[in-house]
């Protein structure tokens, strides 16, 4: 059991160093494009207006993986993702760098976004470009809805704020 205690905290630490090597690069990214990320434990989490996201250390590799969230994220506080469902993106390739995955996310975010801005323009001719279009449609109505439910939550997150502050 200590011994298991002791490779936790070894593995946290090197995350966290590795972290902190990069973290002006990865705070500058993040302002700079509208991401929202927080360590905790030995993971970073990344959430941005169309997915969530976790960064996980592999330290047997000395490489960064990335997993990617199930669903659009309602929410902008990064702790409520710290439980939620992943799935490893295996398009993204394990890196050394905790900002190459970072560029990576955008980028994601970036095409996931434009395919669901131009979906009246996709082609509707054959029954396949039909379950397309319809499956675009309802990503674009997910899409929509976790936008009003991550402005009522960060509306409702500033009130609590100013209560707070006010009392």
């Amino acid at each position: 059991m200590m011994n298991e205690s002791n490779t936790m905290m070894n593995e946290s630490k090197t995350m966290m160093k590795k972290f902190r090597d990069e973290y002006i690069f990865i705070e500058g990214y993040a302002m700079e494009n509208g991401l929202i990320f927080k360590m905790i434990g030995d993971k970073l989490y990344v959430i941005s207006d169309i997915a969530y996201w976790k960064i996980a250390y592999l330290r047997e590799w000395d490489e960064f993986a990335l997993y990617h969230g199930n669903t659009m994220p309602t929410d902008l506080n990064v702790l409520k993702y710290e439980d939620a469902d992943y799935h490893f993106q295996k398009d993204a390739k394990l890196s050394r760098s905790i900002m190459r995955l970072m560029i990576y996310i955008r980028r994601h975010d970036d095409y996931r976004a434009h395919l669901i801005e131009n979906v009246e323009n996709m082609p509707r001719r054959t029954k396949k470009q039909k379950n397309e279009y319809a499956a675009m449609k309802r990503r674009e109505e997910r899409y929509n809805t976790a936008r009003v439910l991550q402005l009522i939550n960060a509306v409702g997150m500033a009130s609590e704020r100013r209560l707070a502050v006010s009392a």
